[in-house]
């Protein structure tokens, strides 16, 4: 299903724009799917602008602990995203390992395949 109304089309596209400018140029699908509803793609956009100006916690742990609730929740776009995003920040794989310990530790098995799965961990050769 797709937006139809050309006015919520262009503001979704003015809102996405800005979006796209906040995250550094770039953009994910499920960004572009939100502009079916300006909205709620303001809302993302607020919330985005909101948490980008505390900068309290240095910013590879603030996406340690995005990418660990992503993984909790079983969300595979937010810790395959944030897990990018802490190593560009200075995460090493020892932290992002500790992470996905703490998961297996507090959410089991079921949270921590899905991880294993989707993160771009190259597997050990035996």
């Amino acid at each position: 299903m797709k937006q139809e109304n050309p006015e919520k089309l262009a503001h979704s596209r003015e809102i996405l724009q800005a979006l796209k400018e906040a995250r550094g140029g770039t953009l994910l699908d499920s960004h572009r799917q939100m502009g079916n509803d300006p909205h709620l793609a303001q809302m993302f956009l607020n919330q985005y602008q909101e948490n980008a100006a505390d900068t309290t916690i240095p910013r590879k742990y603030r996406e340690l602990i995005v990418m660990a609730i992503g993984m909790a929740t079983g969300t595979t776009t937010t810790f395959t995203v944030h897990a990018k995003l802490a190593q560009k920040y200075g995460a090493s794989v020892d932290e992002i390992c500790e992470v996905i310990r703490m998961i297996f530790f507090t959410c089991g098995v079921t949270k921590l395949l899905p991880v294993l799965e989707n993160l771009d961990l190259e597997a050990i050769d035996l």
